[in-house]
């Protein structure tokens, strides 16, 4: 084309006609008919085309390429194919058959294998899942590998690791699980010393003080109505704690019903310190409910803590109704231990 001739498609001037029109005419009309309305936007100076029909991005389940030529995009189209559109999602099909456990269990027991003799046949319930040369586990017993397996659920096995304290026989019912090959148990080498820790405090030299009493003979000791300390009249139920400091006192003593108990008597029963004479915090315990000759126990522990040394610690008791209730002689004992 020349912009020289009176119908020249650079004669901007010209009206154009089918014989003769301009070469923007023209462009402008080659991209009409071929694309259809281009639409052209400007977003921060940056110029964009859209063209129509999706064009841009092409059709469904056959995308465009990033920075795909339209061209290009046709060709790839004509060469690999279009796919179709995405049809209605089908009907729900019906229930599949239950799968099988990957897991069997042994209906017979066995005798558990050694290193030296690793071979044995174990009867299982039949699973397919057990192949030959798969790695298995079983409950108890160990880590096999099978080397057979029939249709009667009867697994040749090869003993690879024994559990520690594996029982001689294994019993039935116990699970044969497919498991991997067993980790070697690797023992590293010891680590360096740790940097020594500081010195402790000075300790204190402590002596183990412990002691009891036991009456041989004597008495038993009718309980009066107020507290007083009790007597076998050969002894007394008394300890003397030689040195001050924390101490565990503990009393075991019978107590015997006499001729007119009542169950509503209560006999009560306690730990004094006679040197300070203060009463030890938590000893005093209570039996009722006793009839005549009926013996019953009551048992005393109690923390008592001295400040000086050879501090006696007795027991006392008491009774609601005079003489009702007896401490028995023979068997009430005391015992001491120094804790601190």
């Amino acid at each position: 084309m020349s912009c020289n001739c009176n119908c020249g498609p650079c004669d901007q001037e010209l009206v154009n006609t089918a014989a003769c029109e301009s070469l923007p005419s023209q462009i402008q009309n080659f991209t009409t008919q071929f694309f259809g309305e281009v639409i052209k936007t400007e977003i921060d100076g940056q110029v964009t085309w859209t063209l129509p029909c999706n064009l841009d991005v092409g059709l469904p389940n056959n995308a465009r390429g990033a920075d795909e030529g339209l061209a290009c995009y046709f060709l790839r189209l004509f060469e690999q194919g279009i796919v179709g559109l995405t049809g209605p999602k089908g009907d729900t099909g019906g229930a599949g058959t239950d799968g099988r456990n990957a897991y069997t269990v042994t209906i017979q027991g066995f005798t558990q294998p050694s290193e030296s003799s690793p071979n044995i046949q174990v009867l299982t319930a039949y699973n397919p899942a057990m192949v030959a040369g798969l790695y298995v586990f079983i409950q108890t017993s160990g880590y096999y590998q099978i080397t057979t397996a029939d249709t009667s659920g009867a697994l040749f096995l090869t003993l690879v690791q024994a559990l520690p304290g594996a029982p001689s026989t294994i019993i039935a019912g116990k699970l044969v699980i497919p498991s991997g090959v067993p980790g070697a148990a690797i023992v590293g080498p010891a680590g360096p010393a740790g940097p020594i820790g500081p010195a402790g405090n000075n300790a204190t030299n402590f002596s183990t003080d412990n002691g009891e009493y036991f009456a041989p003979i004597g008495t038993d000791f009718p309980l009066p109505v107020v507290y007083m300390a009790v007597t076998f009249v050969n002894s007394s139920p008394v300890v003397q704690l030689s040195a001050a400091g924390v101490y565990r006192v503990t009393v075991v003593a019978d107590v015997v019903g006499t001729a007119g108990v009542l169950t509503s008597d209560l006999a009560d029963l306690k730990l004094r310190n006679t040197t300070l004479s203060t009463d030890i915090d938590g000893s005093e315990h209570s039996v009722s409910f006793l009839s005549d000759t009926q013996r019953s126990q009551i048992v005393i522990i109690a923390k008592v803590t001295t400040t000086t040394v050879n501090q006696q610690i007795a027991l006392f008791g008491k009774c609601t109704t005079a003489t009702r209730i007896s401490v028995v002689a023979l068997h009430t004992n005391m015992t001491y231990v120094r804790l601190s």
